[in-house]
């Protein structure tokens, strides 16, 4: 799996997935539904980091990474023709590498729990479960060793 920096085009695209997806249009629609307009002028932070993920067949998803004070808070989506195929956890992974790499030492993700797949994903990694926040949705957090 590679990442590159999301552009116009990336932003575009993420809009694309989202009108197509019921699902994924639902829980993550309101923003990154509107990516050109609401997500470009924070990616202008330089705490705030987006990625398009991608593999030798095509574009997978994206990721949108923020960190303050070494707490990376991550949200990724997967396009609904590249799910099925074991790119959610590889996507986490990445996920995971790239906040060590930008200095996290603590990793937060949310899920909808209703987002059946993401939730066994993380479950399946070292990510821990904290159990609902107050937007109901599930909170996991994954703890960096400190080197």
């Amino acid at each position: 799996m590679q990442v590159r920096a999301i552009d116009e085009d990336g932003l575009r695209q993420v809009e694309q997935w989202l009108a197509v997806d019921p699902a994924g249009g639902a829980i993550f629609g309101g923003f990154y539904g509107h990516a050109v307009e609401r997500w470009a002028p924070l990616l202008q932070a330089p705490s705030r980091h987006g990625w398009i993920t991608f593999d030798e067949a095509g574009p997978i998803g994206f990721v949108d990474l923020e960190i303050l004070d070494e707490e990376a808070e991550v949200t990724y989506y997967v396009s609904t023709d590249r799910r099925g195929q074991g790119l959610g956890r590889a996507t986490v992974e990445q996920v995971v590498q790239l906040s060590t790499e930008l200095g996290a030492e603590q990793i937060h993700a949310s899920v909808d729990p209703a987002n059946e797949a993401a939730l066994a994903t993380l479950r399946s990694t070292a990510f821990v479960e904290q159990g609902a926040n107050e937007f109901d949705e599930i909170e996991f957090v994954l703890q960096r060793a400190s080197g």
